[in-house]
């Protein structure tokens, strides 16, 4: 108990140290967001050191957990380090711009060492309820496991692109994947990491810091890793609610959002990698405000997973609709935008 009290009131202080000298760490580090009032509309140079107090008790909890085995949990521990490299690839993005193959790459070698450590972050099967039977990927399993975690990090690259998004989606894909799956992670954990977002979520939101390629990579990496260490703990004891469709459902909005965008970047003979104004909450932007459109859009996240988790609506039914929603919405702001 007490070493937990440490734990909380060491990340909150630690939060507000960085966030206090902000201004300070990014100018030495030189990883400001700077205004080009295109695709970056805010006024001021902004810190992107948003995530920095939460790698910094990542650090300090594999350190201690390594050291004194707090929490008794070897793979957690590789979970972890996983996480802080992944930041420390979006770091060096922030710093230097690295290129999207070379971010791909790293993301890769991290996920592909992190298979090779334990089987616990290998994808090897996952269970079809509709169907009533268990994918089996065999030899594919690494590379599937690769481009899963690849997916998921792009998603939310790409979706942080307002106040508040990323930090809010990371928020609620927390609590439904804590929801749906029995695990080991004392509670503690979770409650510094939901007390930390919601911290980073008010600031972020005010335009006070914003995450940086390292954050959005850190966090949605750990989300990456944290759900197949979840999925392979549970997945000799299949659930509706953690079937291939639950966690479609949980996950599909910034992912067919991404898809999207590359397939229409390719169409157009451009970069499938270079920013533009397209996503979808660039387009909420525009035709609300900040505050609606991070309601929409975290709505949008939301209503489905509900639906799944609390009434008995086929999964499959729910996904199609969630597509159906999102194109409709897009003819017609497209259609306005004609007007």
């Amino acid at each position: 108990m007490i070493i937990n009290s440490l734990l909380f009131l060491t990340s909150i202080s630690i939060y507000f140290l960085i966030y206090i000298n902000r201004k300070k760490i990014s100018k030495k580090l030189s990883v400001e967001d700077l205004p080009d009032e295109n695709r970056k509309i805010h006024k001021l140079p902004t810190p992107k050191t948003a995530s920095y107090s939460m790698v910094l008790v990542f650090l300090i909890f594999l350190i201690s957990n390594y050291f004194f085995n707090i929490y008794n949990l070897t793979d957690i521990n590789f979970l972890v380090l996983a996480t802080i490299m992944i930041f420390f690839i979006g770091f060096f993005d922030d710093k230097y711009k690295l290129s999207a193959l070379k971010k791909i790459l790293f993301v890769s070698l991290v996920t592909f060492v992190l298979c090779l450590i334990s089987d616990k972050f290998v994808i090897d099967q996952f269970y079809i309820k509709t169907f009533d039977f268990f994918f089996k990927l065999e030899e594919f399993s690494i590379i599937f496991t690769i481009l899963c975690v690849l997916c998921l990090v792009n998603a939310l690259n790409l979706a942080d692109g307002i106040n508040g998004l990323a930090i809010g989606i990371i928020f609620f894909w927390l609590i439904y994947l804590n929801k749906i799956y029995i695990n080991n992670i004392d509670n503690i954990v979770y409650f510094i990491i939901f007390t930390n977002l919601i911290l980073i979520f008010y600031h972020n939101y005010h335009g006070k810091h914003f995450l940086g390629d390292a954050g959005s990579l850190m966090f949605s990496g750990f989300i990456a890793f944290l759900t197949i260490y979840l999925h392979n703990s549970n997945v000799e004891n299949p659930t509706y609610q953690i079937s291939a469709e639950s966690l479609t459902i949980i996950f599909i909005i910034p992912i067919i959002d991404m898809l999207r965008l590359f397939i229409e970047r390719k169409k157009n003979n451009k970069n499938p990698y270079f920013g533009d104004n397209n996503h979808l909450h660039h387009y909420l932007i525009k035709k609300y405000s900040l505050k609606t459109a991070l309601m929409i859009y975290l709505m949008s996240i939301n209503i489905p997973i509900i639906l799944s988790l609390y009434t008995n609506i086929n999964k499959f039914i729910i996904i199609l609709s969630i597509i159906l929603f999102y194109f409709v919405f897009l003819i017609q702001y497209k259609s306005d935008q004609k007007k």
